[in-house]
């Protein structure tokens, strides 16, 4: 994996030893503050020095140190807040078209690719077979030359990363693979939902149940990287297990052998299950939200996160300690927004505050 560009002038600092100093440089806190800066301008849009260091807690001499850096690194630009008053303040924005990121979802019979700008926003979406990845990734390139930051590659539990490494597009371009669970937390986490108290969880519904979890503004792996592999779930030894009562697989099965009228009966048996789940995670963890996606039709994925909410709140009406059970809501971005957050992970090295 190649490494991404620093957003602060490198400095080297030594000890008496010839050993590299311990603790935090003024590197360190200057790339920190900027990266907060370039994400606040995400977030927020554009903003004035009073308000960057409202934000920020710091003097406006030293926002403007930060900005000027943004500025000659190509990043942000200055403009000014049309206002009633004689004076307008100088606002500071994100140059969308500075840097760019793709994301490859890998799934067994397509592959998702999606590009976005500095702000997050889009700018294509396409979805192609195994065997045009090559070709697709190479066209990228070429409309991006000047500003791809990397790829981010997302993997399904039954997709493959490995068969991605002799693909020459690749060739010299920082390269960040995650499982597709946390690509989906990252987009949500950097233009969806945010970072609420207690962080939230995702769901992902479709051949197979998986879950994520965003806590203390970290990704939370699990020993191995084998945590969220909720699929395997069973209440009890001679059950069915997650897998097979609330995945889409499961739904395409129940619809065949029962009919269109069997919706119902799979959507109630679904929403009791994946509520034993979420009510399992809230008992220990106790996210602020959890967010449900897949790819069950919208009409079934709404229907069961509905039944989950009604049987949440008549939980809570006997429950005692109903407050950990945490709010259910749907993904905040189409398509779950696995390659979306797959686009923006070249971005966490490139811009975006790293976790403490």
């Amino acid at each position: 994996m190649k490494a991404g560009r620093r957003l602060a002038r490198a400095q080297k600092r030594e000890s008496e030893g010839g050993r590299a100093g311990a603790g935090i440089s003024p590197e360190d806190i200057a790339d920190h503050n900027s990266r907060v800066v370039l994400a606040l301008l995400r977030r927020h849009g554009a903003l004035t020095r009073q308000e960057l260091s409202a934000h920020l807690s710091l003097t406006e001499p030293a926002v403007t140190g930060i900005l000027k850096r943004l500025a000659a690194a190509g990043f942000v630009g200055q403009g000014r807040r049309e206002t009633t008053d004689r004076y307008k303040a100088a606002e500071f924005s994100l140059l969308a078209a500075s840097a760019h990121g793709c994301g490859l979802w890998l799934r067994p019979e397509r592959i998702d690719v999606a590009v976005v700008d500095l702000k997050g926003a889009v700018v294509l979406q396409q979805e192609v077979p195994p065997h045009g990845l090559d070709a697709a990734v190479r066209t990228i390139r070429d409309r991006f030359a000047a500003s791809l930051a990397g790829i981010g590659i997302a993997c399904h539990p039954a997709g493959e990363a490995a068969g991605l490494g002799p693909m020459q597009a690749l060739a010299d371009l920082p390269t960040f693979t995650v499982k597709d669970v946390e690509a989906a937390v990252t987009a949500e986490r950097i233009l969806g939902i945010g970072e609420p108290e207690g962080g939230f969880a995702v769901i992902l519904v479709d051949e197979v149940v998986r879950a994520g979890l965003m806590t203390g503004g970290r990704f939370f792996r699990g020993v191995h990287g084998r945590a969220g592999c909720i699929g395997s779930m069973r209440p009890g030894r001679e059950e069915l297990t997650l897998d097979e009562v609330a995945s889409a697989a499961s739904y395409r099965r129940h619809i065949e052998a029962s009919g269109e009228a069997g919706t119902t009966d799979w959507t109630r048996r679904a929403a009791s299950r994946l509520l034993d789940a979420v009510l399992a995670l809230g008992g220990f963890v106790s996210p602020g939200a959890v967010l449900i996606g897949g790819s069950l039709p919208d009409d079934v994925l709404d229907m069961v996160i509905a039944m989950m909410i009604a049987e949440r709140a008549r939980k809570g009406s006997y429950f005692v300690p109903a407050s950990w059970i945490p709010p259910i809501r749907k993904l905040s971005l189409p398509g779950c927004g696995v390659a979306h957050g797959a686009a923006l992970l070249p971005f966490a090295e490139l811009s975006l505050p790293k976790p403490r």
